[in-house]
């Protein structure tokens, strides 16, 4: 298992390397057929990922080859975009979160123009929006409310031509001279409590299919981006997304206890949340109590969160939970280009050794590194003499680095994990995109690079992650930072499964503090 590769620069690195013309263009051949489609996506797993290779045996193999048939009868049946549905269904198969079918953006400009012409509008402003959000407020669907991404604002609403369940995003404030307010940008239909299927439209109209998930109220994961949201919200809720960036991190206090929410691990986060800390080092060195809410973190690079880490860790530190010198990488054209690419200056010793493996070795796996030739391992920071008691926030949507974020944090004797399990996607990791067809062009395959080790899925996380020291029903509670809170409160230093039994939540005032 791979508890820390922070020798590799992002653990979510996308490389993308499509040079040919894409969906939308004249002068490209036809687009191959569906079974065609499907069964190169399925050529292209089984050549790069190592959990089609590890874990596609025996029960589970008859299993995969009697649903594989019944989708290439589908693909058989159907044509052009509704494909899409039949590629996603082969990749949701293995639910993976680091492996998946990756939608192009790009369009030609007379596709452009087409589509801009079938967009729909209603007559919804802010002001409309609001009143009647406020109307409404105690029938209101999670999902209902203003959304922002960056710029862009969206009246979420439900969608009275259409069944129950059904929602629209009417763009409130536009980002492209394409796009006017009152244009229907997404379309929502409700599957689960918090979680919606999407159809959403770029900035280009290019049609992209999301999984959209509701995390801590306020936070709306569309792997890949992030909405969040500006009203209505719960004073229990407030301050915990920055109001332009809802990726950024943001630092707040409750009644004495520093807050740190931090919603990606993306790599030009990095810094803001160096910059973050450094601006309230005097608030966190001077608090008994931290909390890092991590509920909804995308992942990202494994280093992004190396500034936090002082206020976490401790001396002494608790052994690691999980091996992280066992690494290996199925060989194949896509790996040996991603390898070149992905660990620095292909120059370097371990660059080169790496490459030399893969090349002899087609087909196989090889270790990712050797005791010739290891990678190099910074070491865990001095602890900052700081909050005692420290607590960490997750969820099922904890995901990828922010799970190695998670596995440091434990091993500390001032650390308390609260919350679910986290989403269990570090057995297999770091992700590169390639085509699967010098054809198709419309969708890509995702998939990771790196797997953890050759025992999986024996002693592996998915469909486990990594489980809280205290759990919590946090669709239940309304105030999920008050319990932790007052948990802490109750804790002296080192202890680590407290009784939180009779603990009423309660919502303390909350300050921002935030990086100029």
């Amino acid at each position: 298992m791979i508890a820390n590769r922070s020798w590799h620069p992002l653990l979510l690195a996308a490389a993308l390397a499509v040079a040919s013309p894409v969906h939308g263009q004249a002068a490209v051949a036809p687009f191959p057929s569906c079974s065609e489609d499907l069964r190169l996506l399925h050529q292209r797993i089984a050549a790069n990922y190592g959990g089609y290779r590890l874990e596609v045996t025996g029960e589970k193999r008859a299993r995969f080859d009697q649903d594989l048939a019944a989708l290439a009868a589908r693909a058989e049946r159907v044509d052009g975009a509704a494909c899409h549905a039949v590629l996603k269904a082969l990749v949701a198969w293995f639910d993976d979160p680091h492996l998946f079918l990756y939608e192009s953006r790009r369009l030609d400009t007379a596709e452009t123009t087409r589509r801009a012409a079938s967009v729909t509008s209603r007559p919804i402003d802010e002001a409309g929006a609001r009143a009647y959000l406020t109307a409404r407020a105690d029938a209101l669907d999670p999902i209902e409310g203003i959304w922002y991404d960056g710029p862009q604002r969206f009246a979420v609403v439900a969608d009275t031509t259409a069944p129950s369940g059904q929602f629209i995003a009417v763009m409130l404030t536009a980002d492209s001279a394409l796009w006017h307010p009152g244009d229907v940008r997404a379309r929502l239909v409700r599957r689960s409590e918090g979680r919606y299927d999407m159809e959403l439209w770029e900035r280009n109209f290019a049609q992209q299919h999301r999984e959209a998930v509701i995390h801590k109220r306020v936070l709306l994961r569309l792997s890949p981006g992030m909405w969040g949201k500006a009203f209505p919200v719960a004073r229990a809720d407030s301050g915990l997304l920055d109001p332009a960036d809802a990726h950024r991190p943001t630092l707040l206090t409750r009644a004495g206890t520093v807050i740190v929410s931090m919603p990606s691990h993306d790599g030009p986060y990095k810094s803001l949340l160096e910059r973050l800390l450094r601006d309230n080092e005097r608030w966190l060195r001077g608090a008994e109590r931290l909390i890092v809410d991590l509920r909804g973190n995308e992942g990202g690079g494994a280093r992004t969160s190396d500034a936090l880490l002082p206020y976490l860790v401790s001396d002494p530190m608790r052994p690691a939970q999980l091996a992280d010198d066992e690494a290996v990488m199925l060989s194949s054209e896509d790996q040996l280009a991603y390898a070149r690419r992905a660990f620095g200056p292909e120059s370097s010793r371990f660059v080169q050794e790496l490459l030399a493996r893969l090349q002899a070795h087609s087909g196989e796996f090889v270790p990712l590194a050797t005791p010739e030739s290891p990678p190099p391992r910074p070491s865990l920071p001095a602890p900052i003499s700081g909050p005692a008691r420290v607590g960490v926030l997750v969820d099922r949507g904890t995901v990828s680095a922010a799970e190695v974020l998670v596995l440091a944090a434990i091993r500390s004797t001032r650390v308390t994990l609260f919350g679910e399990p986290t989403a269990g996607a570090l057995d297999y990791q770091s992700t590169n995109i390639v085509p699967f067809s010098q054809y198709e062009r419309r969708w890509l395959l995702g998939y990771p690079t790196i797997t953890a080790h050759l025992r999986l899925p024996a002693g592996g996380m998915r469909g486990k992650g990594i489980a809280p020291m205290v759990p919590l029903d946090l669709l239940r509670l309304d105030d999920p930072l008050a319990v932790v809170d007052a948990t802490l409160r109750t804790l002296t230093p080192r202890e680590h499964r407290p009784d939180v039994r009779g603990i009423r939540a309660q919502t303390a005032p909350a300050r921002s503090l935030t990086a100029d």
